[in-house]
């Protein structure tokens, strides 16, 4: 990793605070390796109810750790992430859950430069990606006034792209991938509620709904969130209820 992480010095491995009542490190990487191994053997065990509870549970067991993780995070001061994951083991855990920050890709000088594929839960062989959902509420703008009266534009919300798009003073939140063949919508432009896709003539959308317009289909909607703050947070994992008007 880096010496210098945004503008500020990280302590050289030997500046750390000595690691005393702790796995040493080549502990910790033959833990990672048991528990990686045995994850492997679980997912070549036969598919069945048993297979399917626990992979379900350990779903579960990291739902807890990415959303205490992901609060704890959020009240670190400025530079204190990039200072903790210098620590190997901690970098290891910030890995696994995508909090790394953004220059800090690399992992320490004395760790090797793969990552542990597992603790198993974001692909499991033979369990629906879709099995359990776990809703949590993500802040993309942190005031509306961010975006133009009349905008749409690209975000990413948990590693997926979004499209945010806004008529007036009412906002929408789409998966940013034409229904067609998946490409990004990145790019389209908006005329009151329709959505003209950037890469296919005649390809519109209702942003209310996410109904392509002449055809049958559709893209995923999510619900949006305004708070007292004026923050704007997209819900992700939840179910999604157009708010249409009544004739």
């Amino acid at each position: 990793m880096a010496d210098v992480l945004q503008g500020k010095t990280v302590p050289a491995p030997e500046d750390l605070q000595k690691l005393v009542n702790f796995m040493s490190n080549e502990d910790w990487d033959h833990l990672l390796a048991e528990v990686n191994h045995k994850v492997q053997l679980m997912e070549a065990l036969p598919d069945g109810d048993v297979k399917a509870t626990v992979f379900e549970l350990l779903q579960g067991v990291d739902a807890i750790h990415r959303e205490a993780l992901r609060r704890l995070v959020r009240l670190f001061k400025e530079g204190v992430l990039e200072k903790v994951v210098s620590d190997p083991a901690i970098h290891t855990l910030m890995d696994l859950y995508d909090l790394l920050p953004p220059q800090s890709e690399e992992p320490p000088p004395d760790k090797p430069k793969h990552r542990f594929p597992t603790i198993p839960i974001k692909a499991v062989s033979g369990v629906p990606a879709d099995r359990v959902r776990y809703p949590h509420w993500v802040p993309v703008l942190t005031a509306p006034d961010e975006g133009a009266p009349a905008m749409a534009r690209e975000y990413q919300v948990d590693g997926l792209p979004v499209l945010l798009a806004r008529h007036a003073d009412h906002w929408f939140a789409l998966a940013s991938r034409c229904a067609q063949d998946g490409s990004s919508l990145d790019g389209a432009t908006l005329s009151g509620y329709t959505l003209a896709c950037p890469n296919h003539s005649g390809c519109y959308y209702d942003v209310r709904q996410g109904n392509r317009m002449g055809a049958s289909d559709s893209i995923v909607c999510f619900p949006l969130k305004l708070e007292g703050d004026g923050k704007l947070l997209v819900g992700m994992d939840m179910d999604f209820t157009p708010s249409l008007p009544s004739f």
